[in-house]
């Protein structure tokens, strides 16, 4: 049985880019290269052709942020740093499935679309709690796209992005277990 992967963001936008997109809807994406390529780099039972790209259908992008935030089992945290003009998001117990992370990958690469050019930033989706050192996804911000590295494992992270990931996986971790010391 595998178990929950944590979903890590962290990106450069503008506050007003930043709440733009959380006003609109998701988007479905186009299955393209970048999207093939990372497909079939994947190891998984049971591998299905990349078909379709399964998207959110809510109200807002904020809905789809929001769930994971308020749900009690998720361990999400968010912070927008208004000096650096960074939005990290954070979720703990976020999926153990590709089926399940594909809407949201879908969705952070419309956001990227809402950078400034020159806005950076990574979102990956990885075995912290666990500590078998397994990539799902891995996505790199740049030019107001944001790509799929092949990733497999946590060795080929940058160390100091991988470094700062888990220092607020554990301060997501510390406050998730909060709420049941209450």
């Amino acid at each position: 049985m595998s178990e929950y992967s944590s979903l890590y963001i962290n990106i450069q936008i503008k506050e007003e880019k930043l709440q733009y997109f959380f006003q609109q809807k998701p988007m479905p994406q186009s299955i393209d290269e970048n999207w093939s390529k990372w497909w079939d780099s994947r190891k998984m039972y049971s591998k299905q052709p990349l078909s379709n790209l399964p998207y959110y259908r809510v109200q807002n992008n904020r809905a789809v942020f929001d769930q994971l935030l308020d749900g009690r089992d998720f361990g999400g945290v968010e912070h927008y740093d208004k000096n650096t003009e960074r939005w990290t998001f954070i979720v703990v117990f976020f999926s153990e499935n590709y089926t399940e992370i594909s809407p949201m990958l879908s969705l952070l690469k419309q956001l990227a679309t809402y950078q400034d050019a020159a806005d950076t930033g990574v979102a990956f989706i990885y075995d912290f709690f666990w500590d078998c050192e397994e990539v799902m996804a891995y996505l790199e911000f740049a030019s107001q796209q944001a790509l799929f590295k092949d990733y497999s494992t946590t060795k080929e992270i940058e160390p100091a992005i991988l470094i700062e990931a888990n220092r607020a996986l554990e301060a997501a971790v510390e406050k998730f277990s909060q709420q049941f010391k209450e």
